[in-house]
């Protein structure tokens, strides 16, 4: 194979692929990229056959073939040249040559046909939806994900798609986090857990851009399709959660609260809270909510927010990480929470915008004392 690239868009297109490169394998060649030609571009691919990558960069191909690379070296070799264009070449030997003005680098691969090609997947269901709508949706789920390997089932996202409404739901036992959105296009219904790493790795390819992202679903994996970039990821298998049940039904307290006023005061008062398993106790008098922290180590905490209440007063105490994360996601100006008890989860929704259907986020209390 022998192609000519910008190398500002090959080095872009080995950054993107080589994020599902496997850190720990004893394979080699799941240390590599494949880099096939595909009429004038070059199709960039890794896997580390839990997830798979492939994007294309534009290219004048003057030789068709394709060649493995490690994506570490060649990563950090296009990243040290100057911006011009990168001729990039491999002989019998599966040697890599780049060439880029005076700089001329070589580099040892491995067969193109040892590299595990990327699965097809037949969509037994599908959806397409607007880039930035699934990329807030994964935003205000993904942090709710568990991070104990032991609970497989919970290191993912459910993703139900039923008509033309796509829902996502993640949970760790001590939160659950639910968001629905309309797709533009459905077609089939089912749910499925996609690992909690394939999200936060579609989160980022989807980026700022505006338009369609397409997902194409099997009994084992997904296909997302973003422009021209492909993200593949096996499915997690297992029975996710009953989350329905874990959602509040009703409440006798419903205080509504300014989101930054409430994460500013919380993010302060965690900073003693830290020392003492996170725990942050909320308590409303009047029009105020009091926020103390309390560690032997360090002291005290004591901050006050605005609110508006509907019920008595209570007393509740929350893990001030994991409320944080719910604030940071949430984007509305106002949070409203819903309260039966000091022992009974919260639901807290954003407030006076349109969402307030669309998002819930269940927070289990802590022991006050």
């Amino acid at each position: 194979m022998k192609a000519i690239c910008a190398r500002k868009d090959l080095f872009q297109g080995v950054q993107v692929a080589g994020r599902a490169v496997s850190a720990r394998s004893s394979l080699p060649i799941l240390s590599h990229l494949l880099i096939r030609s595909d009429d004038e571009k070059l199709r960039i691919a890794a896997t580390d056959l839990e997830i798979g990558m492939e994007c294309s960069v534009p290219g004048t191909v003057q030789e068709a073939g394709s060649l493995t690379v490690p994506a570490r070296i060649i990563t950090e070799v296009l990243g040290g040249l100057p911006d011009s264009e990168v001729a990039i070449s491999v002989d019998e030997a599966n040697t890599t040559t780049i060439k880029c003005g005076t700089s001329e680098y070589t580099i040892l691969g491995l067969p193109p046909e040892e590299f595990p090609m990327l699965p097809e997947v037949k969509d037994e269901a599908s959806f397409s939806a607007n880039r930035s709508v699934l990329r807030d949706a994964i935003r205000k789920t993904r942090f709710a994900v568990s991070q104990d390997e032991s609970r497989a089932r919970l290191t993912g996202i459910l993703t139900v798609i039923t008509d033309s409404m796509i829902r996502l739901v993640s949970t760790d036992t001590y939160r659950l986090a639910v968001y629905d959105f309309a797709a533009a296009e459905a077609a089939g219904e089912t749910q499925v857990i996609i690992p909690g790493k394939s999200m936060a790795e579609l989160e980022r390819i989807l980026g700022d851009e505006e338009g369609l992202v397409r997902a194409a679903i099997s009994k084992t994996q997904v296909l997302f399709t973003v422009d021209d970039t492909l993200l593949v990821s096996r499915l997690i298998e297992g029975q996710f959660p009953d989350y329905d049940r874990v959602l509040p039904k009703e409440h006798n307290r419903r205080l509504t609260i300014p989101t930054e006023q409430l994460l500013t005061g919380v993010r302060r008062a965690s900073i003693v809270a830290r020392e003492s398993a996170n725990k942050a106790i909320l308590r409303t008098g009047e029009d105020k909510m009091i926020i103390t922290a309390e560690s032997g180590g360090i002291g005290r905490a004591y901050e006050e927010v605005d609110l508006v209440r509907e019920g008595e007063d209570i007393e509740i105490a929350f893990n001030a990480k994991f409320l944080m994360e719910f604030l940071d996601a949430v984007g509305s100006e106002a949070v409203e929470l819903q309260l039966t008890g000091q022992l009974n989860g919260a639901l807290m929704k954003p407030s006076g915008s349109g969402e307030q259907e669309q998002y819930s986020y269940v927070l289990m209390p802590m022991q006050v004392s």
